[in-house]
Order: C-alpha cells, then sequence, then structure tokens
C-alpha cells in the first residue's frame, strides 16, 4: 500500500511540474496559448490532489474490504471445525453408548 501511495504522488508531482514548466516556457515566449497554460496549470493544482487522494481513499476502502471478507472467512471456518468437533464428539459419545450396551447384552447373555 505504501508503494501505491507513492507512486500515485510522484505521478502528481510530474504532472504539476509538467505543468507549471509549460506555464512558465509559454508566458516567456509570450505565446497566445500563455493565458490558457496559466489558467490549465491553476485548475490543476487543484484537481490533481483531489483526484489522487480519492485514488488513495478508494484504495484503502478496498484494502478494508479484503481485511474484512478475510475476517468472516476465518469466523466461518472456525464456526465450521467447531461443528465438525461437535458432530464427532455426539458420533464418539453414541458410539460409546452402543458399545456399551452390547457388552452389557453380552453378559446378560452370559
Amino acid at each position: 500500500m505504501d508503494k501505491f501511495k507513492r507512486v500515485l504522488a510522484m505521478i502528481g508531482v510530474i504532472l504539476l511540474v509538467f505543468m507549471y514548466v509549460m506555464t512558465i516556457i509559454t508566458a516567456i515566449f509570450a505565446s497566445d496559448g500563455s493565458r490558457n497554460w496559466f489558467i490549465g496549470s491553476i485548475m490543476m493544482t487543484v484537481l490533481v490532489p483531489m483526484v489522487l487522494y480519492a485514488i488513495n481513499m478508494l484504495a484503502g476502502l478496498q484494502k478494508k474490504t479484503e481485511a474484512n471478507n478475510r475476517m468472516r472467512e476465518q469466523i466461518y471456518m472456525n464456526q465450521i471445525r467447531d461443528a465438525l468437533k461437535q458432530r464427532e464428539a455426539q458420533e464418539n459419545a453414541a458410539g460409546q453408548q452402543e458399545t456399551q450396551a452390547n457388552t452389557a447384552g453380552q453378559e446378560k447373555k452370559s
């Protein structure tokens, strides 16, 4: 997750630096598009961090969802294991009662 955040931060920095450099270059050469580059760089200064924050937040939600799913799966597996242990204990108890009944029946025959 930390690596993902670093990559997002680097993408944001690269985009903003590109916009600032292009704004400066067009302003130096007094290009017709310098006003548009300036407005674009102001907009990108606001939008890029907002978009990167939203992506980061969605990635965090995805991570929490995966953790919740693993926890639910673990709880479900524990319930299955407990149910199987109870069933085995019941079968063992029934087998012991049957064995005791058979031995008692054999003793009566003797």
